[in-house]
């Protein structure tokens, strides 16, 4: 294993490095960063994303090889692999890196994977479950929507153009590594993807205020993708149109809406208890659901 030490702020590598933290910069280049113990490990264990280069600030590494052995073996089949560099830099500079106010000693930069729609749709399993963001703003919402449909088994997220980054360090720092594991997939609108749903038998199912229906009268049971819009304003009136059924969650406080993030999360659920009351699944204590 290659180890380079970077002890300037004019460095190449570091300073092409810097530019990833913008959105523009990441998005050019096809990458994004990944920083924390948590999420580089994450990166390391999943073998189908690219690694591009690793960064440890200075010290840490070796603290790593001496008290988590497993995590620096898994560091050195990562960088074996995919033979990315891997830099050590003094705190100063990894300060520069790092997007979080206290940086957590290691980070990655990881390529972007690009998912064809249609693809992943035709590839679905028998009794699909996708999540649908719409126009969300708020990065700490989508990390947790794509944690919860990655908990959830759901086949694919679909996120419109107006909706933050999936890519943004917030967004995968929110997302705890389900950023990995599920597709995730940029649409037009709602409206664009409505004939591609309804070619593979796909209900859309819309949560809103006006919703005609509660969710639990609904059958959530049957081939579904469930829209959540805008943390302010909820779906358009675009998306609502294109939706098969509005439903909605009991509001019986004085609030009047749910955060997004919860939205999702009891209406993804929602359908993996009535998948599981059919026989669908099964539950394994320990293991969450799985085909029967």
């Amino acid at each position: 294993m290659e180890i380079k030490r970077i002890n300037s702020a004019q460095n190449a590598a570091l300073k092409q490095t810097m530019k990833y933290r913008s959105r523009r910069g990441a998005e050019t280049a096809g990458v994004f960063m990944a920083e924390g113990l948590r999420a580089v490990e994450e990166v390391l264990k999943a073998q189908e994303w690219s690694i591009e280069s690793l960064w440890f600030e200075e010290g840490f590494l070796q603290e790593l090889k001496t008290k988590t052995p497993a995590f620096f073996r898994l560091v050195h089949q990562g960088i074996s692999r995919s033979k990315a560099p891997l830099y050590i830099v003094p705190p100063s500079l990894m300060k520069r890196l790092s997007d979080t106010e206290t940086p957590q000693g290691v980070l990655t930069v990881v390529r972007r994977r690009q998912y064809q729609l249609t693809k992943v749709l035709e590839g679905l399993s028998h009794q699909p479950l996708i999540l649908v963001l719409e126009n969300l703003q708020d990065p700490g919402n989508v990390g947790t929507l794509l944690r919860t449909a990655d908990s959830a088994g759901a086949d694919a997220v679909l996120y419109t153009k107006g909706t933050a980054d999936v890519y943004s360090p917030k967004v995968v720092r929110a997302a705890m590594g389900s950023l990995l594991h599920v597709p995730v997939c940029k649409i037009e609108s709602v409206s664009s993807v409505k004939p591609l749903c309804q070619a593979q038998g796909i209900r859309l199912w819309g949560a809103h205020l006006n919703g005609s229906a509660y969710y639990f009268d609904q059958d959530l049971s049957q081939p579904a993708a469930i829209m959540i819009g805008n943390e302010g304003s909820g779906l358009s009136e675009e998306a609502a149109e294109a939706a098969d059924a509005l439903i909605r969650i009991p509001m019986l406080g004085r609030a009047e809406s749910l955060n997004a993030g919860v939205a999702g999360g009891i209406l993804l659920y929602e359908a993996i208890r009535q998948r599981q009351a059919l026989g669908l699944f099964k539950a394994e204590p320990g293991k969450g659901l799985h085909l029967g």
